[in-house]
């Protein structure tokens, strides 16, 4: 008689291994395959594509959209910096000239007080010359009449005849002719 066959493992009766690698299945998961398969693109092409390209150009939509806002911005900063940069250069100008026009009234007020000057020294040098010539005049007369004075005593004292003042002026003179 023979003995029922017992099951203790896990494989059901007949069975011959794991069932995706049992070769008795294949037709039916490559059917099941395929119908997942084209299942999974007909709805990535009609309901994830779509919403993909959609985002996608809602996207580059937006970043046109903001490229056009930043370029519109930039040519607005440089007109503002354009209206800024005008006045700068306005005042600039303005105060180089304002400088100019200082420097050349500083430079015909320094002229004048030059020519001035220049005026006042040649008046004070002549007036001093003047006033040098006149005491060397009268520092002539002074010496001239303590030479005088001088020839007066020295012949009285010397040979004790007086002579007089005009013979004594003659020979001063004749002595400073020499």
């Amino acid at each position: 008689m023979a003995t029922p066959a017992t099951n203790t493992g896990t494989e059901a009766p007949g069975n011959s291994g794991f069932p995706p690698f049992d070769t008795a299945t294949y037709p039916s998961q490559i059917f099941w395959l395929t119908v997942t398969f084209v299942a999974l693109l007909i709805v990535m092409w009609k309901v994830a594509t779509p919403r993909i390209a959609g985002v996608i150009g809602e996207r580059k939509g937006r970043i046109q959209s903001e490229l056009a806002k930043a370029e519109e911005s930039r040519k607005q900063a440089e007109h503002a910096a354009a209206a800024y940069q005008a006045p700068i250069l306005e005042a600039r100008e303005r105060a180089r000239a304002a400088s100019e026009a200082a420097r050349s009234q500083m430079a015909r007020e320094t002229e004048r007080a030059n020519a001035s000057a220049n005026e006042d020294v040649q008046r004070k040098t002549t007036e001093a010359q003047e006033r040098i010539a006149a005491m060397q005049k009268e520092a002539r007369a002074h010496i001239t009449a303590a030479a005088e004075d001088a020839v007066v005593e020295i012949v009285a004292r010397l040979t004790g005849d007086r002579i007089s003042r005009d013979e004594a002026a003659a020979a001063v003179r004749d002595a400073v002719k020499v």
